[in-house]
């Protein structure tokens, strides 16, 4: 029996010390709610979790993305809705004037009200932004550059992935273009009685009266030219043909109206479907201004192939085709993959032969938005460019029956791209609403995840902490008896 050291005590103390740190550990546990407050208390665990939260947080953010990828998508259809019902409009104009039954001014205020929704169209495609940023500019388009200057890439569908298309064009598109010869009219002479007539050009009538000057007809066959959808140069008879120099007015140079130049009726756009016909019912007339008595001419379209390297297609597979439709070259593959390009009227004249077209296609200038919590979890949106000119109503016109019977099918085809458009923004938005269920649910699932390793089960627990307590008051009696148990050496010093 020992009194300098109570090992009774130091064994009770110690192991109610354990107790103690139990029941701290499970009292920490029961008031955070977590399994694990400190690294120590499970090193993996915590790593684990960490990593988990900061994915979760991720997620959530992606979520949000996503969501705006929506609002921005919805801002754009809506105004491609407000496109598509003037569009309807323009075909029911389009459909009046076709009409023989409206005179020249009527037509003209059809056309005054088609050139208001042109300029209209181009407003809403110019303005409508989300966040200052603007949707159907052309802005948020896949960008493609080309070797040969002025080329526009007027589509080009997600199918074609990133690289070098090579197409070879062989021939110019041309316009259609009736050439008048010389005029024998001086810029003071007046029309006579025997020289009034009528000039028809493209079935839109232009009268030549009396007491007419030259000025005044050269006037007067200018806006007949344009109202029949054409343009109206005067051009030096003598001159060289220049189409390098000269490409929209086939290689006439415009010269200032007088005596000695001739009368250059061209069509306003490329391509076999255009027609020039120049009618004069008196030939004095006709003479005296160099007109012929009647010419119809018409335009050819661009002439390309495919260009290859070593037998071998530069870009496009061999499954590929293509057309041809004025100065529009128009590359289809499968799953509606569609290649437009837009070429000058004279690329080959200005490059003295053959010109193998290189367009780069890149991905750039989408609107990335990001789906994901890792890097490069993305989806690339493509929103084309919407203009007069991308829908083709550039050139619409209506002031006689067979331009607004055009203007009916180039109304149709416009129809016909913003619906395609606009399905494929619909594509699109059920993507990232499907993609917004997939986050919810990956984050639901991660969630549970980190919850099994976090938190604590409160029943476990609490048996753990009934178990320490009732240890720790066990701990606390006995080490009271041990200490005690030195006070019965002195009944040995009693005697």
């Amino acid at each position: 029996m020992r009194i300098n050291t109570n090992m009774s005590a130091i064994i009770a103390n110690a192991q109610l010390s354990k107790t103690e740190d139990k029941l701290s550990l499970s009292l920490e546990r029961l008031s955070s709610g977590y399994k694990i407050n400190h690294s120590k208390d499970n090193p993996a665990g915590l790593a684990i979790s960490q990593k988990m939260r900061s994915q979760i947080r991720g997620l959530d953010q992606a979520n949000n993305n996503a969501q705006d990828g929506v609002s921005v998508l919805q801002t754009a259809e809506g105004a491609m809705t407000e496109i598509q019902a003037m569009l309807t409009r323009m075909k029911e104009l389009s459909v009046q004037a076709a009409n023989d039954v409206n005179s020249v001014d009527e037509r003209a205020a059809i056309q005054e009200e088609i050139d208001s929704l042109n300029a209209e169209i181009e407003r809403i495609a110019n303005d409508t932004d989300f966040n200052t940023k603007s949707l159907l500019n052309g802005d948020l388009q896949r960008r493609v550059y080309s070797n040969v200057p002025d080329v526009k890439q007027m589509e080009v569908t997600d199918g074609f992935q990133d690289g070098i298309y090579g197409i070879t064009i062989t021939a110019d598109a041309q316009k259609a273009v009736v050439k008048g010869g010389t005029i024998g009219m001086s810029s003071t002479e007046k029309i006579t009685e025997d020289l009034a007539g009528t000039v028809v050009i493209n079935g839109l009538s232009v009268t030549i009266d009396e007491g007419d000057t030259l000025g005044t007809i050269a006037t007067k066959l200018a806006e007949g030219t344009y109202m029949a959808g054409g343009t109206l140069i005067n051009a030096d008879p003598a001159a060289t043909q220049n189409k390098a120099a000269y490409g929209d007015t086939e290689g006439y140079q415009s010269v200032a109206a007088a005596t000695g130049t001739a009368f250059v009726f061209l069509s306003e756009e490329y391509g076999s479907n255009e027609t020039m016909k120049v009618e004069c019912d008196n030939p004095a007339l006709a003479a005296k201004l160099g007109l012929p008595a009647s010419e119809v001419q018409t335009g050819t379209d661009v002439k390309a192939d495919f260009s290859t390297n070593f037998g071998e297609r530069i870009g496009f597979a061999n499954s590929a085709t293509m057309s041809t439709y004025g100065d529009t070259i128009t590359v289809r593959d499968n799953n509606d993959k569609t290649f437009v390009v837009k070429v000058p009227g004279n690329v080959v004249a200005s490059n003295g032969g053959t010109v193998s077209l290189e367009q780069e296609v890149t991905d750039m200038g989408t609107m990335r938005v990001h789906v994901g919590a890792n890097e490069n979890q993305i989806i690339d949106i493509n929103l084309p460019e919407i203009s007069v000119e991308t829908l083709g109503l550039d050139h619409v016109n209506v002031y006689t029956h067979e331009n607004a019977s055009k203007a009916i099918d180039s109304v149709d085809e416009a129809v016909t791209r913003l619906s395609t458009m606009r399905s494929k923004i619909g594509a699109y938005q059920n993507r990232l609403e499907h993609t917004t269920s997939n986050l919810g649910v990956s984050e639901e699932n991660l969630t549970a995840a980190i919850s099994r390793i976090m938190d604590v089960d409160m029943a476990e627990e609490m048996t753990e902490y009934t178990q320490a307590n009732v240890l720790a008051q066990a701990g606390t009696s006995m080490l009271s008896q041990a200490n005690a148990r030195p006070e019965t050496a002195l009944q040995l010093l009693q005697r």
